[in-house]
């Protein structure tokens, strides 16, 4: 299914600041020298999760990124427990928890990597922390067939009361008929309550989607990458995260440095900010997501 997200820009908060945790890297051009990559992110799901580690690429270069493998890798709580970390014999450079886990809100979580990743017979220590968010309150989301310049369109409107404690940044991502359409960062949805901190989220759009059997203006001329089509029927589920600012400008620097392209880690200037330590980029996190679903209904003649 092609793809693409009409967001409001209203929605669209000025991005946060990163907190003391984090820190600024510089990536150079695809002459630079390779860095280590770590990313991963805890849920609320009893499942085995999972740690991937892999070593930068140039910018254009469009092979996936080389796994790095051997590292001895760990998640220590807040709460005194301890998760091991095992890598993954069928994909390389993979780690996953020995034992399901599930992330508890208000609980931090260390990750600490040990690797000899540039090879000098000297074994590196890399980690970062990060605390796990609470659930959104999600009441429910509407789909509104609307017309726009006199093609079809559907809006996902949101109704959820945002925390009045302390300013939030939210992730969204969605899926529509039983298919996740938003795996990749650079797909991702983010916007804060800046401006909004504390009411409620009373029937706010969040996209547009394009009809699927309507002619599209321009003679067909969109971008197929950035464009959802749908249709009367098609079950489309909101998913809506809380997540820590740290991880909010990450994501957004990602995305303005990428633009779509796999990896997102390559080599032109930039300033993507990282919790990882000794010099590592990538991105450790953990966030609570609320599902809420809905059905396309037909519009009205």
């Amino acid at each position: 299914m092609t793809r693409t997200v009409k967001i409001l820009p209203a929605i669209l908060a000025i991005l946060l600041h990163a907190g003391a945790c984090t820190a600024p890297i510089d990536i150079e051009t695809n002459d630079s020298e390779p860095v280590i990559v770590i990313y991963g992110c805890l849920t609320e799901d009893m499942a085995f999760q999972k740690v991937r580690i892999s070593v930068s690429s140039p910018y254009f270069d469009e092979a996936q990124n080389t796994a790095v493998p051997d590292a001895i890798v760990g998640i220590q709580s807040s709460d005194s427990q301890f998760f091991e970390l095992k890598e993954n014999p069928e994909e390389r450079g993979t780690y996953l928890t020995v034992r399901p886990m599930a992330a508890v809100p208000g609980v931090t979580y260390t990750l600490s990597v040990e690797v000899d990743f540039d090879g000098d017979g000297i074994v590196e220590t890399y980690s970062a922390s990060t605390t796990m968010t609470s659930p959104v309150a999600v009441d429910s989301i509407t789909i509104n067939p609307m017309k726009i310049m006199g093609y079809q369109h559907y809006a996902l409107n949101l109704f959820a009361q945002d925390e009045p404690s302390a300013a939030d940044c939210y992730l969204a991502r969605f899926i529509i008929n039983d298919t996740i359409e938003t795996r990749r960062i650079t797909d991702f949805t983010v916007f804060s309550d800046e401006s909004v901190n504390g009411q409620y989220f009373n029937n706010v759009t969040l996209w547009y989607f394009d009809d699927l059997d309507t002619e599209l203006p321009f003679g067909g001329n969109f971008e197929v990458d950035t464009t959802f089509f749908v249709r009367p029927g098609y079950r489309i589920a909101l998913l809506l995260s809380r997540i820590e600012p740290g991880y909010f400008n990450f994501i957004s620097q990602c995305q303005r440095e990428k633009n779509g392209e796999n990896p997102f880690f390559g080599g032109p200037p930039s300033n993507i900010e990282t919790n990882i330590s000794h010099g590592g980029v990538g991105y450790f996190t953990a966030f609570a997501t609320t599902m809420t679903d809905a059905v396309i209904p037909e519009p009205e003649e």
